[in-house]
């Protein structure tokens, strides 16, 4: 799957990073690619509650359009609280380029991509966005502590974005979860075998192609709906 991928430099040079999830949707499900997008979109609002921002043209880091989940996982940070926060899931769609595209050949399937770059970060209060490292839930903490960074205490740096916030975004979106912990309020889109025909998968940066600057990547395809 992760060889089918178009290369990086066929998306805006404003991107930061190679898009990290990747929907999709067969011809079975989607007659054409505006139908798939709009079959990802509804099923990203049935299960993690994407409802703020999409449909508004961003420029922001070259993206099309701007999906985000806020108010997740408040958490108490400080001897009095300066460090308190809650998260947000973070998305920025690419169509553009893919649209364009022939539907790719997915597992047997004819399939329309849905190509979408995600994170898991802090949110609220501004001041404390996008890290705080110390977070046990978003921060340089068991696994992710080995991508601490003295000298980007608190701030970005390309490591921790791409290490540390873009797998948390991916692992969230697919299994409602973070550290293998599950996010309150949000279901994640494996949700939806219930009722369709789904692979679901995610490539360590192992497996990745030398362009895709991100820690991993997310495949999720739907084949068809299932027969009751």
């Amino acid at each position: 799957m992760i060889s089918q991928l178009p290369a990086f430099d066929n998306f805006p040079s404003s991107a930061p990073r190679y898009p990290n999830l990747w929907i999709f949707v067969s011809k079975e499900l989607a007659k054409n690619y505006n139908e798939a997008l709009e079959f990802a979109i509804k099923r990203l609002e049935e299960s993690i509650d994407m409802i703020d921002d999409y449909g508004y043209f961003h420029t922001a880091e070259g993206c099309d359009a701007v999906g985000r989940r806020r108010g997740l996982q408040y958490i108490e940070l400080g001897e009095k609280g300066e460090w308190s926060h809650d998260h947000s899931l973070h998305l920025r769609f690419y169509t553009h380029y893919v649209k364009q595209q022939p539907p790719m050949n997915m597992e047997g399937k004819e399939c329309f991509a849905i190509s979408i770059s995600v994170h898991y970060e802090v949110d609220r209060p501004s001041r404390l966005h996008p890290y705080v490292d110390e977070c046990p839930i978003c921060g340089c903490t068991d696994e992710y502590s080995q991508y601490y960074q003295e000298e980007y205490h608190n701030r970005s740096s390309k490591q921790k974005n791409e290490c540390m916030h873009d797998p948390m975004g991916v692992e969230a979106i697919l299994w409602g979860t973070v550290k293998g912990k599950p996010i309150p309020l949000i279901d994640g889109l494996h949700v939806h075998e219930n009722n369709y025909e789904m692979h679901l998968e995610i490539f360590p940066k192992s497996a990745l192609k030398e362009d895709m600057d991100t820690g991993n990547i997310g495949i999720v395809l739907f084949k068809g709906k299932k027969v009751s």
